[in-house]
């Protein structure tokens, strides 16, 4: 061997010592908690080579094997700990150490900034930000939302007669242009017409950012910047990026121009999103600048639009699978509505206690975010097992609301989970649709409201009919859970008279 290859190779020797001490309380702790071998370097990510529509039902898999204990996983250099006891979750998502997000949410953070989904809970910003924020979605706004998503359900439905006595249908590709319309008006203040139009460039640019963002935190050859920025998928990144951006200044310049005539203040009538939080920036401009800004809007909106797209689809799809539990829940509406077909009021929202279960096991069964990443800041001593410093704690959402000790009929529609006296008898964290702690969603009373007025319409105009059961439906995943083939279903006109 040459001197010079000696020297090379030393100085890689020397370069691997040193990131192996670096890392040495990471293998120390990882080696007293059971999981999979790992290989040099790589670690598991072996076990995810394929296609990204595959990755979920491979992690699934890996995830399945997790029970009261923590679980490890190597991705790459990561090292993922598993977490399902409901004891253990309490200790972890209560706790501010660990309210930090994983470095691997930094492939979403290149899309919406600091923003409220990829920003870490444990930064002063963070917290700053979520305080003036979260107050803008008070019961006062929500209430004040109701004509909008009712006016654009109205449409929706009328979309959906067409679709009556006919062949199956993804019903998805019908909600999700309603959705975009209500949080279009709700959140930007923008009249967006996709129920008239299509989609545009910007819910484009949204469905996108999910694909890209998801491919990179699960392909750790596409991980390092220096591979990534020469690939062809950066270029589409940018573009991506620069459409989104692009969509929010122009409703940022539309809301000044709308407040600057109307004089607009924050009153019991409807005022949307981005005009309040414009106001916010403009009395804390010290704290948020027009960057935060653009981002916390990307962020609500695609957060929002996507999640009730989502819950609602699976609904319609689960009532139609079971149609026991779509004759009560349409029964609920009727004792509470009357004889008549009408909009339903805040006053009556609060009363459909049936409806709010059935979306209650929905959101277990196809939770939006299957699986929630955290990083501690420190070792955290977990029982007998020490949750080193740096780690991701991986919280598998979709298996823990799967798991038989917590549900009666775990892989099954069955809104019975939640019944007082079965909430009663099961841990609060048993049950996480929204996360919980210091990083809870903030926006679920908006959602609640929202999902029930449009199910109430739906029931009141249709019979839904779906094939098969849940145990059918195969799920994939694009940071949310989705259903591979479609949410699938059938449509009759409903005697509202005669619900059968």
């Amino acid at each position: 061997m040459t001197p010079l290859l000696v020297f090379f190779a030393t100085i890689i020797v020397l370069l691997y010592a040193q990131y192996y001490l670096s890392r040495r309380h990471l293998y120390a702790a990882a080696a007293k908690i059971k999981g999979p071998r790992g290989l040099p370097l790589i670690g598991n990510a072996h076990l995810f080579v394929g296609k990204t529509a595959d990755f979920f039902q491979k992690l699934n898999s890996i995830f399945s094997h997790v029970d009261k204990e923590p679980y490890k996983l190597w991705l790459g250099p990561y090292l993922l700990i598993s977490l399902k006891n409901p004891v253990h979750l309490e200790k972890i998502m209560s706790s501010s150490k660990f309210a930090q997000k994983h470095e691997l949410y930094v492939f979403l953070e290149s899309f919406v900034g600091e923003g409220l989904i990829s920003s870490s809970g444990a930064k002063t910003k963070y917290k700053i930000h979520r305080r003036l924020i979260q107050p803008l979605f008070d019961l006062k706004f929500v209430a004040s939302t109701i004509h909008i998503i009712q006016n654009q359900t109205n449409i929706c439905m009328k979309i959906l007669e067409d679709y009556v006595d006919k062949k199956s249908f993804n019903i998805h590709n019908v909600i999700i242009n309603c959705s975009i319309d209500i949080m279009g008006e709700i959140t930007l203040g923008q009249n967006i017409n996709s129920q008239k139009y299509g989609p545009t460039k910007f819910c484009q640019a949204l469905i996108d950012m999910y694909d890209l963002a998801y491919a990179r935190m699960t392909k750790v050859w596409l991980q390092p910047d220096f591979i990534y920025n020469r690939l062809s998928l950066k270029t589409k990144s940018d573009a991506v990026h620069a459409d989104l951006k692009d969509f929010i200044q122009e409703a940022l310049i539309d809301s000044w121009k709308r407040r600057k005539i109307t004089k607009t203040e924050v009153t019991e009538q409807f005022v949307p999103t981005i005009d309040r939080l414009l106001e916010v920036v403009e009395n804390n401009q010290d704290i948020m600048n027009n960057e935060d800004l653009v981002h916390h809007l990307i962020t609500l909106f695609a957060a929002s639009d996507d999640t009730f797209a989502i819950i609602a689809s699976f609904t319609a799809v689960c009532f139609g699978m079971y149609h026991e539990y779509q004759k009560k829940a349409a029964e609920e509406i009727r004792t509470i509505i009357g004889k008549e077909p009408k909009p339903i009021t805040m006053e009556d929202i609060y009363k459909l206690k049936y409806l709010d279960m059935c979306i209650k096991d929905i959101m277990r069964l196809f939770t939006i975010a299957p699986y929630i990443l955290r990083r501690n800041s420190e070792d955290f001593q977990l029982d007998k097992w020490t949750l080193p410093r740096g780690a991701a704690i991986v919280i598998p959402i979709h298996h823990l609301h799967r798991d038989p000790t917590h549900w009666e009929n775990p892989d099954h529609f069955h809104p019975n989970h939640f019944l007082p006296e079965a909430v009663q008898k099961r841990h609060i964290y048993a049950y996480l649709p929204f996360s919980s702690g210091p990083r809870g969603c903030i926006g679920k009373m908006m959602a609640n409201v929202l999902l029930k007025v449009f199910l109430v319409q739906l029931l009141q105009k249709f019979e839904i009919q779906a094939e098969g059961k849940v145990p059918d439906i195969t799920l994939c995943c694009d940071i949310s859970v989705r259903p591979r083939e479609g949410y699938i279903c059938t449509l009759k006109k409903r005697n509202w008279n005669t619900i059968e």
